[in-house]
């Protein structure tokens, strides 16, 4: 299998996977033909996440041979359909990546042999270069991609603060500083996007909102530092915020701050603290990895229906 990693890479990036996969499994008996695709995907992420992460250890280059765009920006020429597909296809299997690395870690603690973070964080900066590139480009040319936008900026901020270690340690404060640096750098392109037309504004709104709740289910420990960033897009479209939004808001903002999880190793003793809570965020990950399935159908029905 380690000889077909780049066939598993292209599996997992491609759009119609999921359709084939149901398409197959149609008159099979015994299996939800809604979520075999999603969960294949997940398993071969999981695989792939791992063994990138175990080349990565033995040499730093690993990651540039299977993902060598993650290595620059994207082109600083005008941007067209060409590079802002790239960018959203990079993102989506980015997104699987990342499903599949906190996936095994809830599965095997935070006490394993082996830490799966095939993504360095350093990739942070380059990854936003990206998602600015598919926000610039969203009104023109696709209305489904901001939702692969949000699944992924929810997996990538969850996925730097669990390998963060400790809130208390210098490493938790540097991830958190590259975490801030990563939205600082997003949200102008994000308000930019809602300042469009209403509807992209309370779209946005919503799938923000989401965010923040699905970081407080997780008992993410940057979500205080965060709410003022992102404050001003729930405002842009809104003089007032509405009612249910509000509501929501200040449920996230009342929260108890997450207390850290000293998980017991098999033997007994105190596993390394964590500042996200794995039961939490394994049940997030399985809600997760179904919506990514269904999403990811819809957008192969419309690149078919477009392309007859």
């Amino acid at each position: 299998m380690r000889s077909h990693l780049h066939d598993a890479l292209e599996f997992i990036a491609d759009v119609h996977t999921i359709t084939k996969v149901k398409s197959t499994c149609r008159s099979t008996v015994g299996l939800n033909e809604d979520t075999l695709g999603g969960l294949i995907k997940a398993g071969v992420a999981q695989y792939l996440a791992l063994e990138i992460t175990r080349g990565n250890n033995r040499d730093s280059r690993t990651i540039a041979k299977y993902l060598p765009w993650l290595q620059s920006a994207p082109t600083a020429v005008q941007q067209g359909p060409k590079e802002f597909i790239e960018c959203v296809v990079h993102i989506r299997l980015l997104s699987w990546l990342l499903l599949g690395s906190l996936t095994h870690t809830c599965l095997v603690g935070p006490n394993a042999s082996i830490q799966c973070q095939p993504v360095p964080p350093e990739a942070s900066c380059h990854i936003a270069d990206h998602i600015q590139v598919i926000l610039a480009g969203f009104p023109e040319h696709s209305k489904n991609t901001v939702q692969h936008i949000f699944q992924f900026v929810q997996l990538w901020t969850l996925y730097l603060e669990q390998g963060a270690g400790s809130p208390a340690s210098e490493f938790h404060t540097s991830i958190c500083a590259i975490l801030t640096d990563f939205w600082a750098k997003i949200t102008p392109a994000i308000l930019q996007l809602v300042s469009h037309s209403k509807v992209l504004g309370e779209m946005v709104a919503l799938h923000l909102m989401s965010l923040m709740e699905a970081l407080q289910e997780c008992q993410s420990s940057v979500l205080t530092k965060l709410i003022p960033l992102w404050a001003p897009v729930l405002y842009t479209q809104h003089a007032k915020m509405p009612g249910q939004l509000l509501v929501r808001l200040r449920a996230c903002q009342d929260a108890p701050p997450p207390s850290v999880d000293r998980s017991p190793c098999p033997s007994g003793s105190l596993g390394q603290p964590t500042s996200v809570a794995l039961p939490s965020l394994s049940r997030w990950l399985h809600r997760l990895q179904f919506k990514m399935g269904q999403i990811e159908m819809q957008s192969s029905a419309a690149i078919q229906f477009y392309s007859v």
